[in-house]
């Protein structure tokens, strides 16, 4: 039954919207190598991790309870954003380079507008998923042209709603950051490679 549970909940998890079409045909897709991936933030992003901000206050010896005006300070702003973004560019790395593996340079960036990792407690209280907007860039790695812009993808990851689906996604499921930053990887993968329609 928990295996259940789980397999509903990535597979309910995948989905993503893309608004643009793909217009690199598959061969000429085929013919490029990404060399590297770059994940920054759009000035006016929103950005809501927790557990990030508590982990931050734990690096600095201090407790939970003052995480969240922790969060707010320059410092801890940026621990969350680095943090994540570091998260979001491995999954892309990981999910693309394999597929990405010819001779004609590309690199890709990301620039996050939206970052929502809603807690456990908001899940049991009120509900809620964890999801990420972004705009995203296929830049030619010699000329430094933009190839291909998406400029809204939205994706999000499902989450365990009231005390019971809390714990058992706490338990079985992956980290919520990996499991949305693997989520977004995925969705962007399917639609440059020609993989699902946008």
């Amino acid at each position: 039954m928990i295996r259940l549970l789980s397999l509903a909940l990535i597979v309910l998890s995948l989905g993503g919207c893309i608004s643009v079409s793909n217009t690199i045909p598959a061969d000429e897709i085929a013919s490029f190598g990404l060399k590297s991936v770059h994940v920054g933030y759009d000035q006016s992003a929103a950005i809501w991790w927790g557990d990030a901000e508590r982990a931050y206050a734990a690096s600095k010896g201090l407790p939970a309870i003052q995480s969240d005006e922790l969060g707010k300070t320059e410092e801890g702003r940026a621990y969350v954003r680095e943090a994540a973004a570091r998260k979001i560019a491995t999954a892309l790395e990981r999910t693309l380079k394999p597929e990405l593996s010819g001779s004609r340079p590309v690199t890709l960036r990301v620039t996050i507008k939206n970052l929502m990792i809603s807690s456990a407690i908001q899940r049991v209280l009120v509900g809620g998923d964890h999801r990420i907007t972004a705009h995203v860039d296929l830049i030619d790695g010699k000329s430094g042209k933009i190839l291909l812009a998406v400029p809204d993808l939205t994706v999000n990851a499902l989450a365990g709603q009231g005390i019971g689906g809390a714990l058992l996604d706490q338990a079985f499921m992956p980290d919520p950051i990996d499991r949305v930053s693997g989520n977004f990887a995925q969705r962007y993968a399917d639609w440059l490679l020609h993989k699902q329609q946008s």
